[in-house]
């Protein structure tokens, strides 16, 4: 077994954001996919200029023990699990993946890379890749990236969970109305579906009969939501 002989008197600490060591570093049992995931870590807080990214070639270079094929699938591995975005493009006639940190100002930039107002100087925006598969998804997952942003693990659930406790339709005209408020953002819609659960719509619709059973709506995980 290959041991590690410790750390030096000064060295330099990485910065891993705690979302990741709270909810995605529990989900990951793939050993390259960690490994990919921490060396993205590491290059992505030294790089200047917005938007930043990674490359499978650069962790490559690490000496990880990834070349680059490996490390490509690794990443894609992240991007599976929603740490990063991938974006394929083309760089001097040659398919390259770029890999950016899956947070709001990055969702924002790559969605502009694609409309082509962020140039990434001899980067061509290729067909990109989404990092939720939504071909078996219902309508709604749709609907949100169109209209929102790129759908993350997180965001899927949080629909789901929605779909359980109010109507579809309600959900489908809460995304809408906050796209067209231009407030992209879950909070905004859940804080849409509770106003609307607590004193109906415009339209004069109300959320059922709270008669049949007054608690429905107050249980679960969207109770807090709700208002008797």
């Amino acid at each position: 077994m290959k041991t590690f002989e410790g750390f030096p008197d000064k060295f330099e600490f990485t910065a891993v954001p705690k979302p990741f060591l709270a909810q995605a570093l529990p989900l990951i049992s793939s050993l390259e996919e960690l490994k990919a995931s921490l060396l993205f870590f590491r290059v992505l807080y030294q790089k200047k200029g917005f938007p930043p990214y990674v490359t499978a070639a650069e962790i490559a270079d690490l000496n990880s023990g990834l070349d680059e094929a490996a490390a490509d699938q690794a990443l894609s591995e992240t991007a599976a699990r929603g740490t990063t975005i991938k974006l394929a493009v083309v760089e001097k006639g040659k398919p390259v993946a770029l890999y950016f940190l899956n947070d709001g100002r990055n969702r924002e930039a790559v969605q502009e890379i694609i409309a082509g107002r962020i140039k990434l100087g001899s980067i061509t925006p290729n067909e990109p890749v989404k990092f939720v598969s939504s071909p078996e998804l219902p309508d709604i997952f749709s609907l949100y990236e169109q209209n929102i942003g790129l759908l993350t693990p997180i965001i899927a659930e949080e629909l789901k969970e929605a779909l359980k406790l109010y109507p579809e339709s309600w959900v489908k005209d809460a995304v809408k109305e906050a796209a067209s408020l231009n407030k992209r953002n879950w909070r905004y819609i859940s804080k849409i579906l509770e106003n609307w659960a607590a004193g109906g719509r415009n339209d004069g619709t109300y959320f059922g009969n709270p008669q049949k059973d007054p608690d429905k709506y107050t249980k679960g995980k969207y109770g807090k939501f709700v208002r008797r």
